[in-house]
């Protein structure tokens, strides 16, 4: 009998996944501001210092750090509680123990990112790395909430649309972080072309901005399609349905930040909005390919079965005589 955990480990394990995005937040946040020095090379002190220094800069950094000793915590405790209660659940502890493993692998990232003064190429292995922990999180999350609950999809299209969706969401954020590392977000200083909006790109920069455009086009019409399809096939799946409208509500604000950032220079706390609608669209779009092929779609009768069942019993016959 597949036995649904308890509530206190389905908390934890949300909450967890909560923080961490947040995390994944912060951590984008300190790279738009150009925070990532706030508190020099020391690690795991800030200036050499138990607190941070009274500047913007410092504090974003010592923030960041913060909330990522609470997210550890979190991880760990979620591991240990996975570990214990959880070993029937295979996939239960499979998941919290791969956010683990990407954890340690994380925090290293960032020690060494702070140490060398920040080079780019560990800056955006330290992104991507930061994405698949959430998406370990969230999938221990969603697995420990619907686990007792619901059996396998009984459709092949579903799982395969949402899957390539998921595989293009990560790509287009790091599409996007690569504009950021390159400090390309400067180049194309108009929307939806570069100049006042309607010139091609001239430098590397405006060629690296509006390549990611371009993804992010292709990905928003792949992903708003594969929500189309979730939203119609899954009609009887509320959850599903909610999430797969939520997904496609973050894209239309996601396009909505990015375009607003480029025509107004809007400041960097603009631009770590956009951060965290990426991520926030990475996570609910592996929620929805998680939970599609973990709910059936319903049963339709064919016009066989609905005759036979509409037909009169021998029994109803026999009493009508």
């Amino acid at each position: 009998m597949n036995v649904r955990p308890p509530a206190s480990f389905r908390r934890l394990a949300v909450a967890t996944a909560v923080l961490v995005y947040l995390l994944i937040v912060m951590g984008g946040i300190v790279r738009v501001t150009g925070s990532g020095l706030g508190c020099a090379d020391s690690w795991p002190s800030c200036n050499g210092s138990l607190l941070p220094a009274a500047t913007p800069q410092s504090v974003i950094e010592f923030l960041h750090r913060s909330i990522t000793v609470l997210s550890t915590m979190f991880v760990v405790l979620l591991l240990a509680a996975a570990w214990l209660t959880q070993r029937r659940h295979r996939r239960i502890v499979g998941g919290a123990t791969a956010a683990a493993v990407l954890l340690v692998v994380q925090i290293a990232l960032g020690a060494i990112a702070v140490k060398y003064s920040l080079p780019g190429g560990v800056v955006m292995i330290h992104l991507a790395n930061a994405l698949l922990v959430l998406g370990a999180l969230v999938f221990t999350a969603v697995i420990a909430e619907t686990t007792g609950t619901t059996r396998a999809c009984n459709d092949s299209l579903l799982p395969r649309l949402t899957g390539i969706a998921t595989v293009a969401t990560y790509l287009l954020a790091m599409s996007g972080a690569l504009v950021v590392e390159t400090r390309s977000s400067a180049g194309c200083n108009g929307w939806p072309l570069c100049g006042g909006g309607f010139q091609l790109p001239v430098s590397s920069q405006d060629t690296i901005n509006m390549v990611h455009r371009v993804v992010a086009g292709i990905v928003v019409l792949l992903i708003g399609a594969v929500m189309g399809v979730v939203i119609r096939r899954m009609r009887e799946r509320r959850g599903v349905r909610t999430f797969a409208m939520l997904v496609n509500a973050i894209i239309v604000l996601q396009v909505a930040a990015g375009a607003l950032v480029v025509d107004f220079r809007l400041p960097a706390a603009a631009q770590g909005l956009h951060v965290a609608l990426a991520s926030g669209l990475w996570a609910t779009v592996l929620t929805v390919t998680i939970l599609v092929r973990r709910t059936p779609l319903p049963q339709r009768e064919t016009l066989q079965q609905q005759v036979i069942s509409s037909a009169p019993r021998p029994s109803q016959v026999g009493a009508g005589v």
